[in-house]
């Protein structure tokens, strides 16, 4: 047994520089291996204080929030290694992958093969083996083990630079592979290391655009604000939202991180956030993406800053009930139910209920007005003139507004209906005919008016 150990001992101990690259595969060239009698015991790789001083140890060096090293081996175009320690180390992790802890991990050796991987992995070879979709896997297994020691070889590379100028994090967090290894390393990071990376992603704030407009960049900020939902950390991240609120708020991908934030965060982490909104509310109103992003802030909001931005966007109703985008906000504010905006937004409609209705979306804003106890100013807007009320009931859109006022009025036992039928039958002929048909039809039950 002795013996069987220390020969698999013997054949974990490959060194780096007996690995070369051949198209894209690594192969072991001239193997020396060390007796395990001359073998001296190895000091730990990292101490346990690492993180917490100046002096990383084994070459390594802290500059403001970047892992340095002397010197770097960048092999380009690296494929995922395979007839190595590599191999062996990846097989090791893979049938040990869901442990929680590695101190369950029953086989030493094993273990001792899965912490040779990274060490074997220098510069590009590490960004390509995270990039790669068998290497990624490998990388997962290696984090889910929770070993610090393996944790923190990560994180040292992945602060590192690559040879483009940016932190080997991008690549991770923007890639479709290597967001999962990112992932896996965020969950398995302690506080001080959690502090490295969001102060590195957050530091530089076109870069960190660049992460939040991207499909896979976005995923991997969120998982960062779920990870730091309860931290003070968090305010990295909404610090650079709130620096480009507009721009983030008006992409379709950028805004969602936002929503995670509203969604996962407490209220007080929020505040910003939603200062951010109110302050430039009625510009994202008036934007595509921006006015469905501004229903989300709407529908997670709370006291005085949810009556602020309220009263901003019922205040403006009369010219973004016109806007192509801002009439589904004020549709929006219509829906809550809250009579005090609800009210205010009727009230300064007044004059304007005609033109409205015959907008595609204004159309839509009248109709809910119809639906409020309010409704009776938007009927008197059309009783006031019979050829104003004609003009809107023959309308591609204005002839829906009628119908529902038709049927609300009638619904309701109010005189208003029959004041609209005895300003609609004298002209039923002229309705009988495009658009105003559908009108017809309501009031005749669809037979036709016989000519005198």
């Amino acid at each position: 047994m002795e013996t069987s150990s220390g020969s698999s001992v013997e054949k974990l101990m490959l060194s780096v520089e007996n690995l070369s690259l051949i198209e894209g595969r690594t192969d072991v060239k001239n193997c020396q291996f060390f007796s395990p009698r001359k073998l001296p015991v190895p000091p730990p790789l990292f101490p346990g204080t690492i993180w917490g001083s100046n002096n990383l140890g084994d070459g390594w060096d802290f500059r403001g929030s970047r892992l340095q090293t002397g010197e770097k081996s960048f092999v380009r175009n690296f494929k995922s290694p395979s007839g190595s320690v590599l191999d062996e180390g990846a097989r090791s992790v893979r049938s040990n992958r869901g442990l929680s802890d590695y101190s369950v991990v029953q086989n030493q050796e094993k273990l001792n093969t899965a912490r040779n991987v990274p060490c074997l992995l220098q510069g590009d070879r590490f960004v390509n083996y995270c990039l790669d979709k068998d290497g990624s896997r490998t990388l997962h297994g290696l984090l889910s083990l929770r070993d610090p020691e393996i944790t923190c070889q990560i994180c040292k590379k992945v602060l590192d630079l690559s040879p483009g100028g940016i932190p080997i994090v991008f690549d991770l967090m923007l890639d479709q592979h290597g967001r999962h290894v990112f992932a896996e390393l965020i969950d398995s990071l302690n506080n001080q290391q959690l502090k490295l990376i969001t102060s590195e992603i957050t530091k530089d704030l076109s870069n960190f655009i660049t992460l939040i407009f991207d499909i896979h960049g976005s995923n991997s900020i969120k998982k960062v604000i779920r990870a730091l939902r309860r931290s003070h950390l968090i305010s990295f991240v909404i610090n650079n939202l709130c620096a480009a609120f507009y721009l983030i708020m008006t992409n379709r991908t950028g805004s969602y991180v936002v929503s995670e934030c509203l969604n996962h965060l407490r209220a007080e982490d929020n505040n910003l956030l939603y200062e951010a909104a109110i302050a430039c509310c009625l510009d994202l109103a008036m934007d595509h993406e921006g006015s469905i992003a501004l229903i989300r802030v709407i529908n997670t909001i709370q006291g005085l800053q949810r009556y602020r931005l309220l009263d901003i966007l019922s205040r403006n109703a009369v010219f973004l009930s016109q806007d192509p985008e801002g009439n589904y906000v004020i549709q929006k504010v219509i829906s809550l139910n809250n009579p005090l905006f609800t009210q205010k937004v009727c009230q300064l409609l007044i004059g304007h209920y005609v033109t409205i209705s015959l907008q595609k979306g204004g159309s839509h804003i009248v109709e809910k007005c119809l639906d409020t106890e309010w409704k009776s100013w938007i009927i008197e807007s059309f009783l006031s003139s019979t050829n104003t009320l004609l003009h809107v009931a023959k309308d591609e859109f204005g002839n829906y507004v009628i119908q529902k006022a038709l049927k609300v009025t009638k619904q309701s036992g109010s005189p208003l209906y029959h004041k609209l039928l005895s300003r609609l039958k004298p002209h039923l002929r002229i309705l009988q005919s495009g658009y105003g048909r559908n009108v017809f039809n309501l009031i005749t039950g669809g037979q036709s008016v016989k000519k005198v």
